[in-house]
């Protein structure tokens, strides 16, 4: 049986902290979602000194990245070649083929479908996981 995926919609470094040492208990490694309108006031910059930095502190393989980059194709182009792990683009079927090629050079999934959950406002993230994953535990 398949294990279902979830995202944690996360806006600062701290939150990415909790999540990615709440799922090292489980040993699971963590999707970090970023909205749209984040990656557009911050710029693509952020996200990829933001991947550096848990990279440094935490190692490649301890989480993924998904970024929502909306209609802008350039930006989504930009995170493609930058190698984050999962875009979602909208957009044309012709726009989204294109960009899919650009993508699948770069081993990167275009829209995949994820279970997001909202950590943005949570004060203890870590309940919400423990929930999360001892359900999906059972349920094997």
């Amino acid at each position: 049986m398949k294990k279902t995926l979830f995202a944690f919609t996360i806006n600062t470094f701290e939150q990415a902290e909790i999540i990615i040492l709440e799922t090292k208990i489980y040993s699971i490694k963590p999707i970090l979602h970023f909205k749209n309108y984040l990656l557009k006031g911050l710029g693509s910059d952020f996200i990829i000194n933001f991947q550096n930095m848990l990279i440094n502190k935490y190692g490649k393989s301890s989480f993924k990245f998904y970024v929502d980059c909306g209609f802008d194709i350039s930006l989504s182009i930009n995170m493609a070649t930058n190698k984050i792990h999962f875009i979602k683009l909208n957009g044309n079927s012709n726009i989204l083929s294109k960009v899919h090629i650009i993508a699948s050079k770069n081993r990167v999934l275009l829209n995949p479908s994820f279970n997001i959950i909202d950590c943005r406002n949570r004060k203890k993230i870590n309940l919400k996981i423990k929930k999360l994953y001892l359900k999906d535990k059972y349920e094997d």
